[in-house]
């Protein structure tokens, strides 16, 4: 299925007109016609606006099916900091742009800084130890150990040490 008619379908499914999803997305009528019928692909920027405000993952637009997917060794991106490296098993985007798993490895000492993000992780230690600090408590996990948390609120990382652990990130999407 094109992009314009999944739009169609979607707008159609939540009984918007194509005037109203012009006026959210601050384009002309004709030019959501367009997109609908295939006249003209919309920008990245746009799609993204439009995905927006039918409140449906820009994702979703395109024909996707999942089956089976296989993501080599080479093509699993890490992400290296001084104290942390991160390797996407999932990125961001594979299945939604809501899940991401990464597998990371660190040495002893302060590994993630207090921060917050929008959503649920889920950690799963595969081996060593750490404290983890979430809002005023202090947890001590170690390999065979699940932590399941509101990423909202604050928390942090220190491995006690060395460390590997699979992480489940599952954003919230306003």
């Amino acid at each position: 299925m094109e992009v314009g008619n999944k739009i169609r379908q979607i707008r159609k499914k939540q009984n918007m007109s194509m005037k109203e999803l012009a006026k959210r997305v601050g384009l002309s009528y004709l030019t959501i016609q367009r997109i609908e019928t295939g006249e003209v692909s919309p920008s990245v920027a746009v799609l993204s606006e439009i995905a927006y405000c039918l409140k449906y993952p820009i994702s979703g637009f395109f024909d996707k099916e999942i089956g089976i997917q296989l993501i080599k060794k080479a093509d699993q991106p890490e992400i290296e900091s001084s104290t942390l490296t991160l390797k996407l098993l999932v990125p961001k985007g594979l299945i939604n742009d809501k899940i991401s798993v990464s597998l990371g490895k660190t040495n002893i000492g302060k590994c993630v800084d207090l921060h917050k993000n929008q959503g649920l992780e889920i950690t799963y230690i595969l081996k060593g130890r750490c404290r983890k600090t979430y809002d005023n408590k202090v947890l001590e996990l170690e390999a065979g150990d699940i932590v399941c948390f509101d990423a909202e609120r604050p928390h942090s990382v220190e491995a006690l040490e060395p460390m590997e652990f699979i992480n489940f990130y599952l954003r919230q999407v306003p």
